[in-house]
């Protein structure tokens, strides 16, 4: 698994001076876990004439990852006999003249190379699963069959979070003297840039809150009691950002008369079966009750061309699935985000909206339920990062949040079951549904990485159109948001009314 060639492009990426490649610590790592990989396996994987250059490199980068410049790493190697056969060596790479592109395929080797350790390590178990399978020595077929999703899953979730670290570490460090800022500005740009957000659907929450919309790589969670529109938000949210008004947006009018696709919405619900999401987009699409919709479909009425009208107005695609509850994990949504893009490939995926959080099983066995969430919700924003798309989900309110009759009470500490929910997601929004007032749902902005947080709220809703109208925002009495009572709603059938 090591070999010289190798050795050589890794010495060539830590010390070429000339390299615009970041050298980040987690690159240092990757090098000491496949060199230690190696040196571990049963059979011999380094050369014995290899093996002073291999210690080496150990010591090379584990000097580095103390916080030492190169320089003076070095300078101290220099001093040791055993090394000092390679000082030319070391020189030389330091000034080698390479192209970018050469170390940047050097770093994907290093890359490709840990993850393959990483399927090496968990061979053994793998192997003892198959000979399981084979020789037919498992105690049922229920056993095999969990023993042989947990082997595959707990070796591709290791994988999943491998990527998510090589994703938050190349963009974490930068060193404000000597690194290049290039390549953190133009993500900055991207990040903060509305034409790569998006929407919530809603005008107040998207430029009052969120500075507008959904950002991808983040998790958004909404946590609500039963019966407080968590779900009939999620998908009135997908409604309108689908079918939005782009006249006030920066979009190619040309392109938008095109009827050609260029954002996917995808639904997945383990709440509400097919036919009842179905439903619920007809309904608060065309301003419909129930009664109303079953008589538009007795007199013949045509959903599906009324429905993709509004769509392809709009360059839009809305994909459901439905799941039964507890049947599928964070890895399974990766499969259906991957079967997405297969069948819409280079269209910008505006985002994953799960309903809901709690109703996702766990890769991994946990003695405890509120282990299993924390790690759901952790997944989730692995899931947003690798694939950098928003994920929104929801989550349940605990019992208090049934009694509350002001927006100003809502809390995160109301998030049933476990804080580790609040603590891995990027934003948490929070409803409750007034047990008084009817069509109205108290919402509060409990946390927000990319805006502003503790902002009180109320939305119009028409439960019997499964239909968000509105959303005012109100003064908190106790912690006041400093805004004046202002109100956004959309209209559904025509232009947003702001």
């Amino acid at each position: 698994m090591v070999t010289e060639s190798f050795l050589n492009s890794c010495f060539s990426v830590i010390l070429n001076k000339e390299s615009r490649v970041k050298k980040t610590n987690l690159l240092y790592r990757d090098i000491l876990e496949i060199i230690s990989f190696s040196e571990n396996l049963e059979t011999i994987q380094i050369p014995v004439t290899l093996q002073v250059k291999v210690d080496c490199l150990k010591k090379i980068c584990q000097l580095l990852l103390t916080g030492k410049v190169l320089e003076n790493v070095l300078d101290s190697i220099s001093f040791s006999e055993k090394f000092n056969q390679y000082n030319e060596f070391l020189d030389s790479k330091v000034n080698e003249k390479l192209t970018e592109q050469g170390l940047q395929d050097t770093v994907r080797q290093i890359r490709i190379r840990k993850k393959w350790s990483m399927i090496y390590s968990n061979y053994d178990d793998l192997n003892k699963m198959i000979e399981t399978i084979k020789d037919g020595s498992f105690d049922s077929i229920d056993d095999a069959v969990d023993d042989y999703e947990a082997t595959i899953k707990t070796l591709y979730s290791n994988m999943m979070e491998s990527d998510r670290a090589t994703v938050i570490e190349a963009a974490a460090s930068l060193d404000l003297l000597e690194d290049d800022y290039d390549h953190v500005v133009e993500m900055i740009k991207k990040k903060y840039d509305k034409r790569n957000k998006t929407s919530t659907g809603f005008p107040l929450l998207d430029n009052d809150v969120l500075y507008g919309g959904y950002e991808p790589s983040r998790l958004y969670v909404w946590g609500g009691g039963s019966g407080a529109g968590k779900s009939t938000l999620l998908n009135n949210s997908i409604l309108k950002s689908s079918i939005i008004d782009v006249s006030r947006l920066d979009v190619d009018i040309n392109k938008r008369n095109s009827g050609e696709i260029d954002k996917v919405y995808l639904y997945v619900t383990m709440e509400n079966t097919i036919e009842e999401a179905l439903m619920r987009t007809y309904m608060p699409l065309f301003d419909r009750t129930t009664v109303q919709m079953l008589q538009d479909i007795r007199e013949g009425s045509n959903i599906k061309k009324a429905i993709s009208m509004k769509l392809l107005e709009n360059n839009s695609v809305i994909i459901m699935k439905y799941f039964p509850a507890m049947s599928v994990s964070v890895l399974d949504l990766m499969g259906v985000v991957d079967d997405v893009k297969e069948k819409y490939p280079g269209i910008k995926i505006a985002g994953l909206y799960v309903d809901y959080l709690d109703l996702l099983k766990a890769d991994t066995r946990y003695d405890m339920y509120r282990l299993e969430l924390g790690h759901i919700t952790l997944a989730l924003k692995t899931l947003a990062v690798q694939y950098n798309i928003p994920v929104i989900t929801a989550t349940q309110l605990g019992r208090s949040a049934y009694k509350i009759q002001e927006s100003s009470v809502l809390s995160v500490d109301q998030i049933s079951e476990s804080i580790k929910k609040v603590e891995h997601a990027d934003f948490v929004g929070l409803l409750a549904k007034d047990p008084v007032v009817d069509n109205l749902v108290h919402g509060k902005i409990g946390k927000n990485r990319s805006g502003k947080s503790n902002m009180s709220l109320d939305f119009k809703v028409d439960f019997s159109k499964f239909k968000f109208e509105n959303v005012i925002k109100s003064s908190n009495r106790e912690k006041p948001d400093a805004t004046t009572k202002s109100e956004c709603s959309f209209n559904f059938g025509g232009l947003g009314q702001f």
